[in-house]
């Protein structure tokens, strides 16, 4: 005669395969909450995985955990299951299991009234987060393990979140199919157990060299990371347009002049707008690289004038008058013309909005806007702007009539904005209202034009 056991077991399958579909669809409900919740946060995190246990596995479950025994129903014993489904989140290094738990429960900030942590972004999603972590397995070793409960019609799907490293993970496999699979061998046998021991500790002192090759590997690639790092991608871009500007000079008119200090100027406007302050940095990459591509095929004609299509836009006195300055002298002096030629070849724009887009980026490393914005507090707002404005307007004109390629050259950049700095800040202490700044202001005007004039040439 068959066990009444069995006939228990059989029911529990029964009610398991009708209920498949439920659980099926937890599983991929849970898989991408967290899924979603680990990314783009997280770099650690490697792979999520998930599975719904077998029939196979639990039937074995029944049996070996003697749910027969506890459970009065077939139905009880299938909710009383805490792993039907399981979630195995796998990140790099065993260190990052305990940042990856700290980071999970953050978002787990309200309880239940059965003491389960609830989901701030999907309340049928709870976890039991009073378990201490990590968990002690049967093998002796610590994992991050946590009960959880998906709610699916008035009722609860068990699910089981795991946090494993790489070598974790793999132990785990190597458990499943060398350890479980000879249960009868590994107990009786202490040399056995000694070996797996060893190698569980072996693998700990792997994950600690995996994360220092990781390490310096991260810091080598940042290093060679152009399109991130400001110092590499100028380099890069400053050597690349010397050597276009120079080779295409050449061919258009049969000589050429030095460009070193104009093509470190277009580098680091380059970086500044289309990747310091511009979206999705990698594309912009990828479109700069073929724009040179593209242009070192192309002719540059430095033989012709430059033709504005449209009038000035800009309000701001500063980008005006050099803006202004740089219409004038581009089509007079070569120096000027060989360089706003490569800028506009390198934009999308007209020449107008070229030269003022140039011209604001240079009055932003001249003059820092917050904290020129800051400047002459003490004043009501009205007049320290205008002082403000003037002041810009003043040393645009000084630099203006200084007249020289010199004043957008990076090492001339920094001594006339460690100038311009220098004299507003003086001028904050003595200019106690606009009235007082008024009676200066020739003064002011004249003292700028020439210590700019010295500062460049």
């Amino acid at each position: 005669m068959r066990l009444d056991l069995f006939d228990f077991i059989d029911q529990c399958m029964s009610e398991y395969d009708l209920h498949r579909p439920g659980f099926d669809y937890a599983e991929t409900v849970i898989q991408q909450f967290f899924r979603e919740l680990v990314s783009g946060t997280r770099q650690d995190v490697v792979a999520v995985f998930s599975r719904v246990k077998s029939r196979d596995s639990l039937r074995e479950k029944l049996l070996r955990n003697k749910f027969y025994l506890h459970s009065e129903t077939p139905q009880d014993a299938i909710r009383s299951l805490s792993d039907l489904v399981g979630i195995t989140l796998e990140c790099r290094f065993i260190r990052n299991e305990s940042e990856l738990f700290r980071e999970i429960r953050s978002c787990f900030s309200e309880t239940n009234e059965d003491g389960y942590a609830i989901s701030l972004t999907n309340p049928d999603i709870v976890l039991n987060l009073g378990m201490p972590q990590p968990q002690l397995q049967r093998n002796g070793f610590a994992i991050y393990r946590v009960d959880g409960r998906f709610r699916l019609n008035n009722s609860y799907i068990g699910f089981e979140l795991q946090i494993k490293s790489l070598v974790h993970r793999f132990w785990s496999e190597i458990e499943h199919e060398v350890v479980y699979k000879n249960q009868e061998i590994i107990r009786n046998d202490r040399f056995m157990k000694r070996m797996l021991g060893s190698i569980r500790d072996s693998l700990d002192v792997v994950d600690h060299q995996l994360e220092t090759v990781y390490t310096e590997m991260m810091m080598e690639s940042r290093e060679a990371q152009i399109g991130f790092d400001e110092r590499n991608f100028k380099a890069l871009a400053s050597s690349s347009l010397n050597e276009l500007f120079i080779r295409k000079m050449n061919e258009s008119v049969g000589f050429s002049t030095t460009f070193k200090h104009d093509s470190e100027i277009l580098a680091q406007y380059i970086y500044i707008t289309e990747f310091l302050y511009g979206s999705n940095p990698e594309v912009k990459m990828v479109e700069f690289l073929e724009n040179l591509k593209i242009l070192s095929q192309s002719r540059i004609d430095f033989s012709s004038k430059l033709v504005p299509i449209s009038p000035l836009k800009s309000q701001d006195p500063f980008v005006h008058v050099l803006s202004s300055y740089f219409l004038d002298i581009m089509n007079v002096d070569f120096e000027w013309h060989a360089f706003f030629t490569v800028l506009c070849a390198l934009q999308t724009g007209n020449v107008s909005e070229d030269i003022e887009r140039f011209t604001a980026v240079i009055r932003s490393l001249l003059i820092q806007p917050k904290w020129y914005s800051e400047r002459f507090a003490s004043l009501p707002e009205k007049d320290a702007e205008t002082i403000r404005n003037s002041l810009a307007e003043i040393f645009a004109q000084a630099m203006k009539e200084a007249d020289t390629i010199h004043m957008i050259h990076e090492d001339y950049l920094l001594k006339l904005m460690n100038y311009f700095w220098s004299q507003v800040e003086r001028l904050e202490s003595t200019c106690k209202d606009l009235a007082a700044y008024e009676e200066q202001k020739d003064e002011i005007t004249r003292r700028m034009r020439h210590e700019v004039h010295f500062l460049l040439h």
